[in-house]
């Protein structure tokens, strides 16, 4: 039964049970009735409210969604809080050929100026969210930056709606927390078959590095690893979960019921070249 059919059936139940009353003169029946309306229309708020605090976690544009994922994933990987700037976030990442990241949306009015940024910046990569992939790429090329040509999504859900699955027969799941950092192994005996790691901040839970071994994969330690980490970031707190899926694990996160907020497209600083990828996910 859905909520207003149980909304409907608590004010019916007490209207019944008073009118009962009224015919027997039953005074336990008539403080039943009042409890169960009670009971009814403290329901009717709570679900009215936790609709109001989903809807205001979800609402708040893009640029919001960008600078939640990003704190959450800088936290998930142990860099340091991400700094606000004009049109995104910066990132320290700190990683070879990856020393500083930003991140932002392609608003016009400051693309331009992170372009330029970025490539007077050297090991610098410049991550953009966008609804259109092909408008981002010629502000790379005559910015002079080297463009990815690997595109991933911004995805989001209402954790409450996150499909369930169970962990294959044979493997077993390890979960390890840090803080807000809740890190699930999946193992074959002894060896790793499938990870992942979740992080939470406030009610936001943001998905990164899930992982399955090559040996291991197509048995849907994928969805079951995102299944213990949706479960224990829940209990956690969190009600909205964010991540950044690439192209192959797209599929499976829609499968679980995650959405596509929007696109991301990647380019760096044009020197040096390096062997590292673009991977958020």
């Amino acid at each position: 039964m859905d909520a207003p059919g149980r909304i409907w059936f608590g004010y019916i139940a007490a209207v019944g049970i008073a009118v009962i009353g009224l015919i027997t003169l039953d005074p336990l029946a008539f403080g039943l009735a009042f409890a169960v309306l009670v009971a009814t229309v403290l329901g009717e708020w709570y679900r009215g409210r936790q609709a109001t605090l989903a809807a205001a976690a979800g609402a708040g544009g893009l640029a919001e969604l960008v600078s939640r994922w990003a704190r959450g994933w800088a936290y998930a990987r142990g860099f340091p809080r991400p700094a606000a700037v004009p049109g995104g976030v910066r990132v320290e990442v700190g990683e070879p050929g990856r020393r500083v990241e930003w991140v932002a949306t392609d608003a016009a009015d400051t693309l331009a100026g992170l372009v330029d940024t970025v490539r007077a910046t050297p090991e610098a990569w410049l991550s953009v969210v966008t609804d259109s992939p092909a408008g981002v790429r010629p502000w790379f090329v005559e910015g002079g930056l080297v463009a990815s040509d690997a595109e991933e999504a911004l995805m989001s859900i209402d954790l409450a709606d996150h499909a369930s699955r169970e962990l294959p027969e044979g493997y077993r799941a390890e979960m390890e927390r840090d803080g807000g950092v809740i890190t699930v192994t999946v193992r074959s005996g002894e060896a790793a078959a499938a990870a992942g790691t979740i992080a939470v901040i406030g009610t936001d839970a943001v998905a990164d590095r899930i992982r399955t071994d090559p040996d291991h994969r197509r048995r849907g330690l994928g969805g079951a690893v995102m299944s213990l980490l949706v479960a224990a970031a829940r209990e956690a707190g969190a009600g909205h979960g964010l991540l950044v899926a690439s192209e192959m694990g797209e599929p499976l996160y829609a499968g679980l019921g995650w959405r596509a907020e929007a696109r991301l497209v990647t380019a760096r600083s044009p020197a040096p070249h390096t062997s590292v990828e673009s991977q958020h996910g």
